[in-house]
């Protein structure tokens, strides 16, 4: 009998998708089906799906996304509880049966979330655990909005009709998942392991800040919430001012003027106050990067 759908969705993800579904095959539980969501990809990734067989079940849909993707995926599974997994991330052993005890420990909860480790672009560990001591616990809705709290899809399990009752992700791209927990505490609690589960691969810096923007976000959030949330959307507003920051860095190294100057305006549109904010301002007057700003500022030499 299926107990829980593990939903993968995929955009040429022929490096990683072997290792994901493989950590879900490796999960020492009876009742699990592997559903793959093929988000139009055109690189290798379908071959690799099809050397899987019957192991897993494989639905392809031209690409719009990860949450249509998960949407497609979650209305053709046939189990109660759904389990998300990231096609550059992986499981570690243990953390579908524990959440899923979690979830069974209490009939209250919506979903259960874990700790996880997590690694670069290249799939090397980076440090043991994730989730702060702050955030080590289940949040209340009020602490949803008030901060950013570190849940990582891949360490979600969540009953289906919870799922439901949010009226599935949203198209919000980049931010369907935080959108969707916070809606689905609505309905009920959440339980928190705090073992790292999973491994989740952090983004390449050089996309940055400018693969998604935050601001049909902040309007959702805004409207649904209002002054309720007003912590939440300071904190997002300063991840990503923090993001165009370092961008802006990392830009003035390769002589990109243009660029630079392009990433400290976003950087003052999410946060006006920004750079005259001690901490900020003494970063960027360190000596280094005070050399970045007269690179960036001085005259080209003219070609002779």
């Amino acid at each position: 009998m299926i107990r829980v759908s593990t939903i993968i969705p995929v955009y040429n993800g022929a490096t990683t998708i072997a290792a994901a579904i493989d950590s879900a095959l490796a999960q020492e539980f009876d009742g699990q089906e592997i559903i793959v969501v093929n988000d139009g990809s055109t690189d290798g990734t379908a071959e690799i799906l099809a050397g899987y067989g019957d192991r897993v079940r494989v639905i392809d849909r031209p690409n719009a996304g990860s949450g249509p993707a998960r949407n497609t995926g979650i209305a053709n599974a046939r189990g109660d509880l759904i389990a998300m997994l990231d096609a550059d991330d992986r499981w570690l052993p243990g953390r579908l049966s524990r959440t899923i005890e979690a979830l069974q420990g209490n009939r209250p909860a919506v979903l259960a979330f874990s700790d996880y480790m997590r690694a670069d672009r290249w799939g090397a560990l980076l440090e043991r655990s994730s989730v702060g001591a702050p955030f080590a616990h289940p949040p209340s809705m009020d602490e949803l909005l008030a901060h950013w709290w570190p849940i990582a899809p891949t360490t979600v399990t969540m009953r289906r009709d919870a799922w439901e009752r949010c009226g599935g992700f949203s198209t919000i791209a980049g931010f369907e998942d935080l959108d969707l927990f916070i809606r689905a505490r609505e309905f009920g609690e959440f339980e928190f392991l705090a073992e790292p589960l999973a491994v989740f691969r952090i983004n390449n810096p050089d996309v940055g800040p400018d693969k998604w923007s935050p601001d049909n976000f902040i309007r959702l959030i805004v409207k649904r919430y209002g002054a309720r949330a007003c912590g939440l959307v300071a904190a997002v507003r300063l991840t990503y001012a923090h993001a165009f920051a370092a961008k802006a860095l990392r830009e003035m190294d390769q002589g990109h003027r243009a660029e630079a100057f392009r990433c400290w305006r976003r950087v003052i549109r999410y946060d006006p106050l920004y750079l005259l904010q001690a901490a900020h301002l003494g970063r960027l007057l360190r000596p280094w990067n005070l050399r970045r700003v007269a690179k960036m500022l001085l005259p080209k030499p003219r070609a002779q």
